[in-house]
């Protein structure tokens, strides 16, 4: 390496297609020096970090997982931008050396610019497994590229790696054109473009994409190249569709090749025979279905499992807390006691429960991840999930809604697409959480008893109706664009390396620290403010002047003030609602504020608030109450995840008010067909 080199920052890109585990070598070599935000503009997570090696500091760039570099997909058009207009020192790709048919395609792009190449490895003990045997040195020599042979969940092989990229800054590679050089379209269209699109073009990968037909290719020429010149690259092709199977072939050809001369086959380990036999069932039409539900419930139980000792510590810590506070604070300071007892101690003892809950299922979805098992899960359900106009990744977090949306939301980090993940990422808190069933059964009990069952299936009609127009809404008018299938392989299953898991654990759980959990404590803080009452009477309260001042607008929709107060209080928790109801329909006083029922119950008595209810509230109403209920906006938590998730204050907040907006105008219709009923 030069001293002009040494005397500066080293930048690498790592890229690479999903589960090759650019994660794991990322976070061996940064540690804790790594930064987690979002690209420019875009809601596509974007790690960064740093290390130094032998006096050298290289600051390396987590490209966003992608099967190639065309224009296609968000993410692929974030990872050829970086690639080309940023430039990095050196790239690694990293390859799954159990599945070198569909890892090594993205390197055969990569080797097309003008950029030195690492081929990182990855794996070769699941591929030994398989009964795969690599020559390292003779799959050097066909790719013209520096060969890494690593199992990155154990550390072995990187710090091999590290010493590739510092022998590979010094190398200068032209496109390796090797693949399309006897194509005469190909030369024909490199001599048009030769110095035409500025010196660091890339041509060679350029004149590809053309052929290829890629929409961001043509673009650049048209930009660049007078309209004779147009004309004839015009004349040259045959139609995209066609250059890109040409080109996808010659790849794949290639590819062959190299695979037959460095990969030779040794007979197949029992631990592989017995993979394939349970591939069987797990990939099974309907088995399949039967065992990722089984697997499904099993995660979510073990996240609780895990949760459960925190949360049961956490309770009455707070409890305690803000009881001291309460008693330290008296007189004319009392209020800030309240403050402090019934807004910012709850808020953070909510915060921590919710992080002991996350904890638990960011390590079940990493353990899935980690063993190979979320690509099977996905495979089973990618025809329902298609029809929704999702793929099969999108189905665990739907599925895993139904015991808590949190879960939801943090499960949509499976799902590679940007734009498909947050077109999940929204429907997730549609689907009912557990903690709305208490409320709704109370309701719906008191008004409709042997009609329950079929109030149950119209919210459960409506709740499928509403999943299928939110899809549609998101993916025609909020994210526009191609929606492509589910184009993966099956990963091999291989044991969990935990420290990888925890690793991944880790990274995450800061990311809720540092965002989620203080957005938990200010809304607990502001909910506290906007109802906190020194005589308890809440409803003179600021909070209870704001639903009074929606009420002509609210009662439309069948909600009276002291309903749509009650459906704001939702979000500080579900459970919370009918502590709400009772305090402002007169029952229970003695509360300062809403946040007083965010770790517990007002101690009202059921029957006589179900009593009071049934007097005052009409069935039409309460109907409208109840469907509003069912789809409004989800916890403080599932909102914090979703800061959290996207890193997008615009993201959350916009589909906070769809939430809003969507049960105010469920219920409306509700209230409508109550009155032509009742």
């Amino acid at each position: 390496m030069s001293n002009a080199v040494k005397n500066r920052a080293i930048t690498i890109a790592l890229a690479g297609q999903p589960n090759t585990g650019k994660s794991t070598v990322f976070n061996r070599l940064t540690g804790a020096k790594q930064h987690v935000g979002n690209w420019p503009g875009k809601t596509v997570e974007q790690k960064s970090g740093s290390f130094v090696s032998d006096g050298t500091r290289y600051q390396l760039m987590d490209l966003p997982g992608t099967y190639s570099l065309t224009s296609n997909s968000l993410e692929e058009k974030i990872a050829r931008d970086y690639l080309i207009e940023d430039k990095p020192d050196v790239v690694i790709v990293m390859a799954d050396a159990s599945q070198l048919e569909r890892s090594l395609y993205l390197l055969t792009e990569i080797k097309l610019l003008s950029v030195p190449v690492v081929l990182a490895l990855n794996m070769v003990d699941v591929a030994d497994d398989q009964g795969k045997v690599i020559d390292v040195s003779e799959m050097k020599r066909r790719l013209g590229v520096k060969v890494v042979p690593m199992v990155a969940s154990k550390g072995k092989g990187v710090p091999q790696l590290v010493e590739a990229v510092a022998e590979a800054v010094s190398d200068k590679p032209e496109g390796d054109e090797s693949l399309f050089k006897d194509l005469t379209s190909y030369q024909s269209i490199k001599k048009i473009i030769d110095g035409r699109l500025g010196d660091d073009a890339h041509e060679s990968w350029m004149a590809v994409k053309i052929i290829e037909g890629d929409s961001m290719a043509i673009e650049t020429i048209q930009r660049n190249l007078n309209a004779s010149e147009y004309r004839k690259i015009e004349g040259l092709l045959d139609g995209s569709e066609g250059g890109r199977l040409l080109s996808a072939g010659r790849r794949y050809d290639w590819i062959n090749d190299v695979i037959k001369a460095s990969v030779k086959k040794s007979e197949k380990k029992d631990s592989a025979v017995r993979s394939a036999r349970f591939d069987r069932f797990a990939t099974h039409p309907v088995w399949g279905k039967i065992i990722a539900v089984l697997i499904m419930v099993v995660g979510f139980a073990a996240a609780m499992i895990i949760a459960i000792p925190i949360m049961s510590a956490v309770t009455p810590l707070t409890v305690m807390l803000s009881e001291s506070a309460r008693t330290l604070f008296t007189g004319s300071f009392f209020w800030f006691g309240s403050m402090l007892a019934d807004g910012l101690i709850p808020g953070v003892g909510v915060a921590v429960m919710m992080l002991a809950y996350i904890f638990g299922v960011y390590i079940v979805f990493g353990l899935l991840e980690d063993i190979g098992y979320v690509a099977r899960l996905a495979y089973v359900f990618d025809g329902p999930m298609t029809s929704m106009g999702l793929h099969g990744k999108s189905f665990m977090p739907l599925l895993m809604s139904f015991g808590c949306n949190i879960a939801g939301v943090t499960g949509t980090r499976v799902i590679d697409s940007w734009r498909q993940r947050m077109v999940t990422l929204v429907m997730v808190s549609i689907v009912p959480c557990l903690a709305l069933w208490a409320v709704v059964s109370f309701m719906g009990t008191i008004f409709f008893a042997s009609a329950m069952p079929l109030v149950i299936l119209s919210l459960l009609v409506v709740m499928v109706l509403h999943l299928f127009f939110t899809s549609f809404l998101l993916r025609k008018f909020i994210l526009p664009g191609e929606t492509t299938g589910l184009i993966m392989e099956l990963p091999p299953y291989h044991k969990p390396n935990w420290k990888t898991v925890f690793g991944h654990v880790w990274v995450q759980v800061k990311a809720f620290l540092k965002r989620a959990f203080t957005l938990i404590a200010v809304l607990s803080m502001v909910t506290w403010a906007l109802s906190f009452r020194a005589d308890g009477n809440m409803e003179l309260s600021v909070l209870a002047g704001i639903g009074k001042f929606f009420d002509p607008v609210t009662s439309f929709f069948g909600l009276d003030w002291r309903l749509f107060i009650a459906l704001l209080a939702a979000i500080i928790a579900k459970e919370a609602s009918l502590s709400v109801i009772a305090v402002l329909f007169g029952i229970g006083g003695g509360a300062l504020s809403i946040t007083s029922f965010i770790l517990g119950s007002s101690g009202v008595d059921n029957a006589v608030l179900a009593g009071t209810i049934a007097q005052t509230v009409s069935p039409a109403s309460a109907l409208a109450f109840i469907f509003a209920f069912f789809f409004t906006i989800p916890c403080v938590g599932t909102i914090a995840t979703i800061y959290s998730e996207t890193k997008s204050l615009k993201w959350t907040i916009g589909s906070s008010l769809y939430y809003i907006a969507s049960s105010l105008v469920f219920g409306g219709i509700a209230y409508r067909v109550g009155l032509l009923i009742f």
